[in-house]
């Protein structure tokens, strides 16, 4: 057992922290404690794992004769780093979803009754929108702007965007932005913790 490459089981799992972390790594603000946690917890061990058994296949010379199948947990994770170095799991995620949301913002005024039923705009789950007005007191909404909150499966959300037209939003020590492309911002609220 010692002398065969990964099976599936251990490639599965590997591919399955991979992929949680690729999903984390899809929003505007990443779940960054998470990510470390789980590859923390679960991917170096398993990292650990195939190491050991690599080293010891290739002391036995037994790893020279299916050397690509002993290193597919390597390209599995030179493919999870260039990924997040890319961050390439939000810019996937967002511009396929981009043309829905803006759909929808256009629906966004101060007229309309906050509506908190949730929706997939894209592939973005968003559970209410209004219009994006600025941190004075009594400052009006402005036209044409939309705040959509998001909700994540499994974990509380810092899924949010901000469209605005003209202007940049605000931050404060709760609310910090992230501009994305045009008049869009993902937007990081105080997340109640």
């Amino acid at each position: 057992m010692i002398n065969k490459p990964p099976g599936w089981l251990h490639l599965t799992a590997l591919s399955a922290v991979a992929g949680v972390i690729l999903y984390w790594a899809s929003v505007p603000h990443w779940y960054v404690i998470e990510m470390f946690l789980v590859g923390f917890f679960f991917g170096i061990p398993l990292w650990a794992i195939w190491t050991v058994r690599f080293a010891l296949a290739m002391g036995r010379g037994t790893a020279q004769a299916r050397l690509t199948r002993w290193l597919v947990p390597v390209f599995i994770i030179a493919g999870l780093a260039t990924a997040l170095v890319a961050d390439a799991p939000f810019w996937l995620r967002f511009t396929i979803s981009k043309p829905s949301m803006e759909a929808y913002a256009r629906t966004v005024t101060a007229e309309t009754s906050r509506d908190f039923s949730c929706r997939w705009l894209g592939l973005y789950r968003i559970c209410d929108a209004f219009p994006y007005s600025g941190l004075e007191e009594n400052a009006e909404d402005i036209p044409g702007s939309a705040c959509l909150i998001g909700e994540e499966w499994a974990i509380h959300s810092n899924t949010n965007f901000v469209l605005l037209p003209k202007g940049e939003p605000e931050e404060t020590a709760d609310d910090t932005y992230r501009h994305l492309m045009g008049y869009w911002y993902g937007w990081h609220g105080w997340d109640q913790w």
